[in-house]
């Protein structure tokens, strides 16, 4: 991110000159301002120390673009009797949030159309769920769904996940099949399982049919779409409505922007070019009101050229939109610790307790040759790279293939990014940082969750592994660029104040939530993971919106609040920075603000 003082300098004298020429020349000498908002407490994330100056005002081009950020009285001259002056009361104001991994259009098809699960809820509530569901519309030949979480169940999962008979004992006759909030993991009926030719002397190569004890299978599958004959199939229709509500939704979190997957989890494993021409038709409509840098999939057993032409010609063909870029290609190099797929430099604890092969630790899903190829050639094409990487071998052999290709590619700066990154190697640490790969974190899941953290994080690596879990602290030490995201719908519900409020503690934000006690000191250990890899509040909100804004390429437009940068921008009812950090996660959202536009309105300031 060093730039050259001197460009630097001609890059603001140019924002600058764009600025006045969006703005209304006034009587008086300088351009006028179409909205101030005054009276705040308006943190830019501009500069080295904005966490400590705050300023009082803003004032809006018509053009939706930021004119001035400063005092009360730096505003009075750039108002006259047609600007539209907001008091903020005191409330305070933040630059738009952006969350870097993210899938459209969420947990909504689902929702909406299909059986959704909270990932929280009881075994009984599911069946309930399903069984309301299922009663509801009985002439559906097979039933989907998704959500469900592999601890479902708790001590009678035994670390497999919920079973076939669960499912058995709402219907027979016809196939139930649930994927997983995370997307890795499947949940199936015994109808399901026979339609889809699954039986008990089923293997897969890269993935983990779940078996019990005498090797019958439980229900559950990892890493294993393909082994699917059936797919749920959602009308156009139906994914643009969906697309619709998951935009209103991530904006009523404060969010004006992210990278997305162009695959929905309820898709997963197949290339999904729909919701590209959804947005891109949402856009040109004007109904569109989220910077988006979107991503997609590229697949070992798909052409590669013909993927990437597809690539190149959907990124020129919205090559003049202000709000959307395609700039990226997305790739899973493991699976997850919950299915036993997650790439490890040392085996899975209990691997048979787990019904996993002894000595298991997981798989490579490319081969190191051909993910050296491909990034290497993405990236002499201006593409960036990024991976999710689970297991710390995982990203052993991800950063050797990156470093391959940034090395045929000299001089590049595209920006390649690892994303969830759940064991990270000391050494690895290290390379990122001499590599310039961006870490994009998903911080929602750094405390120790009661439900998961030890029904099944503790049982698939051991306490101590599972403890040391999700590096941040220490990326940031050692010179990561670290961004926050939700990978929502895996965080169902991904209120940045939650994952600000995870990343400062490494603790649980609400007891109620989870349906524990309340903290009663962020040093509560139950659900404490490693407070060494604690950040500040100040690291967590940059994470959340200037090093997104570089993540996605945007960082000159969007990120700050700063003279010439779009007005996205969301108000808050408390002051984070000053109130007990416990608390951080009750923030309010009062008005959400895109390129100087209310678009989602809570309580008025």
């Amino acid at each position: 991110m060093k730039i050259n003082k001197l460009i630097r300098a001609l890059i603001l004298i140019s924002i600058i000159l764009t600025v006045l020429s969006g703005c209304v020349t006034g009587k008086g000498p300088g351009p006028i301002a179409a909205t101030v908002y005054t009276n705040g407490i308006i943190y830019t994330v501009d500069g080295d120390d904005w966490d400590l100056n705050p300023q009082e005002s803003i004032a809006i081009c018509a053009d939706g673009k930021i004119l001035f950020v400063g005092t009360n009285e730096g505003t009075d001259k750039l108002t006259d009797s047609n600007t539209q002056i907001i008091d903020l009361k005191g409330n305070v104001v933040f630059p738009g949030f952006l969350d870097t991994h993210i899938h459209p259009p969420g947990k909504y098809l689902t929702q909406m159309f299909s059986i959704y699960i909270p990932a929280l809820g009881t075994k009984q509530e599911a069946q309930n769920i399903i069984r309301e569901f299922i009663e509801a519309n009985p002439n559906d030949d097979s039933y989907w769904g998704s959500g469900f979480s592999m601890s479902l169940g708790g001590d009678e999962a035994a670390g497999k996940g919920p079973k076939k008979e669960w499912l058995d004992e709402i219907c027979m006759d016809k196939p139930i099949t649930l994927k997983s909030g995370d997307g890795h993991n499947l949940w199936l009926n015994s109808k399901a399982l026979e339609l889809n030719g699954i039986t008990n002397d089923s293997e897969h190569a890269t993935g983990t049919i779940h078996k019990d004890e005498n090797g019958n299978l439980w229900g559950t599958l990892s890493s294993t779409y393909d082994i699917l004959v059936f797919e749920q199939e959602f009308t156009l229709d139906q994914k643009r409505v969906a697309l619709t509500a998951f935009q209103d939704y991530i904006n009523s979190f404060g969010y004006t922007g992210g990278q997305f997957i162009l695959m929905s989890l309820e898709e997963a494993g197949r290339p999904n070019n729909e919701y590209f021409d959804l947005i891109w038709e949402m856009e040109q409509a004007g109904t569109w009101n989220t910077r988006a840098g979107m991503m997609m999939r590229f697949q070992p057993e798909t052409d590669f050229d013909e993927d990437l032409a597809l690539l190149i010609e959907k990124r020129d063909e919205i090559a003049d939109s202000g709000k959307l870029k395609l700039t990226t290609a997305k790739f899973f190099v493991d699976g997850v610790v919950e299915g036993g797929t997650a790439y490890l430099s040392e085996p899975y604890s209990n691997n048979t307790e787990m019904g996993l092969p002894p000595g298991n630790n997981g798989v490579l899903l490319w081969d190191k040759d051909m993910l050296r190829y491909y990034f290497s050639t993405l990236m002499s094409r201006g593409v960036q790279m990024h991976v999710h990487s689970i297991g710390d071998l995982a990203t052993t052999e991800t950063l050797d293939a990156l470093e391959h290709a940034q090395s045929n590619n000299p001089g590049l700066n595209t920006r390649n990014t690892l994303t969830h990154l759940q064991l990270v190697k000391d050494s690895d640490k290290i390379r990122m940082a001499e590599l310039d790969i961006i870490a994009s974190m998903q911080v929602f899941w750094h405390p120790k969750e009661p439900g998961f953290f030890y029904e099944v994080e503790v049982p698939f690596l051991g306490y101590e592994r599972a403890f040391y879990s999700y590096p941040v602290r220490s990326l940031i030490d050692n010179g990561v660029l670290v961004t926050f995201s939700s990978d929502h719908p895996v965080t169902p519900d991904p209120c940045p104040f939650w994952g600000i409020q995870a990343g400062v503690t490494r603790n649980i934000q609400s007891g109620e939530f989870y349906g524990v006690d309340e903290l009663t000191s962020i040093d509560d250990s139950l659900w404490l993971r490693n407070a060494a890899e604690r950040i500040s509040i100040k690291e967590a909100v940059e994470a959340f919106t200037i090093n997104g804004a570089y993540q996605m390429f945007m960082e000159d437009s969007i990120g700050s609040l700063s003279t010439g940068k779009w007005a996205d921008m969301v108000i808050i009812d408390q002051d984070i920075f000053n109130i007990d950090i416990i608390d951080i996660h009750s923030t309010n959202i009062l008005s959400v603000i895109f390129a100087g536009q209310v678009i989602n309105q809570g309580i008025a300031p």
